[in-house]
């Protein structure tokens, strides 16, 4: 059966058919399904197809942005990340306006918002965000997902932005030789001031390199993607954590711009999604 038949109201046919034909193609199983189970996770409060749709949408990011460091925040390329989740949230938003037809555009917001998730996700997998010692989410805002600018301080951690060649009097570095974690930690240090340094891990076959060399680590090197990657265990399942809170947090994002955008109506688009009201995040304190 499609997922349209089981949406209801909601989903393409020809869009929501073929995502569900494509579910096992681009799923991540029998490896670790780790986006599979964070997006579920926080979005349990969603029908069931709505879900599978978004699951599916998701994954499929790997294979249809599978050379594009924006979609995984990989190679230092953080204020292409950040754009790239601003943009797909923003397509999603147009897409529940009322110049769509109802069930083309709920299929297509639903695979933009999947895309967006899928980069949010890779975001804490991908940095050194865990290492440096991040223990709460990169935005916690409802405005648009925030610009993550070159050699500029996270206001939610302090955590600066490595990306590009750096400015005139700043020091960069790390100890390359230290054991792991400790060789993932990059310090800061502009004139008087000390901060640790964001960076992600660098992809070969992905155009664009963003990470000063004294500090590149590659994907390998840094990643938290597997349970089975040896001696990450525990930052593996801190990434995953936040990860989820992330997911579910962009939940309220989207909410809220689509108020901004459509007013009511934008909502109530969105609560046709869901089928449990009362498991759903509370926007207003999350």
């Amino acid at each position: 059966m499609g997922l349209a038949l089981t949406l209801g109201c909601v989903g393409e046919a020809g869009t929501a058919e073929a995502l569900e034909e494509s579910a096992h193609e681009f799923s991540t199983t029998p490896g670790e399904p780790n986006h599979e189970e964070i997006t579920r996770t926080a979005l349990a409060f969603l029908k069931p197809a709505v879900l599978d749709a978004l699951t599916i949408g998701n994954v499929a990011t790997d294979v249809e942005f599978h050379f594009a460091n924006t979609a995984h925040f990989d190679d230092c390329n953080f204020s292409g990340g950040a754009a790239f989740v601003a943009a797909k949230q923003a397509e999603a938003v147009r897409a529940l306006g009322p110049g769509i037809a109802l069930l083309d555009g709920d299929a297509l917001a639903m695979l933009a918002f999947a895309n967006s998730l899928h980069a949010v996700q890779d975001f804490y997998a991908h940095t050194n965000w865990v290492e440096l010692g991040g223990d709460v989410l990169v935005d916690q805002s409802l405005t648009a997902f925030p610009a993550l600018r070159p050699y500029s301080a996270i206001p939610s951690t302090g955590f600066v932005v490595v990306q590009g060649a750096k400015p005139k009097g700043m020091a960069v570095v790390r100890d390359d030789d230290a054991p792991y974690p400790d060789y993932a930690v990059v310090t800061v240090r502009h004139r008087r001031t000390t901060a640790y340094g964001l960076v992600s891990g660098t992809v070969d076959y992905e155009a664009g390199d963003y990470c000063p060399r004294p500090v590149a680590m590659t994907h390998d090197e840094l990643s938290k993607d597997k349970t089975s990657l040896a001696g990450r265990t525990a930052q593996h399942l801190a990434a995953k954590s936040l990860a989820t809170r992330q997911t579910r947090h962009e939940w309220c994002r989207l909410n809220q711009l689509a108020r901004d955008a459509w007013g009511d109506a934008g909502t109530q688009r969105l609560a046709a999604w869901v089928a449990d009201p009362s498991s759903a995040p509370d926007c207003s304190t999350e």
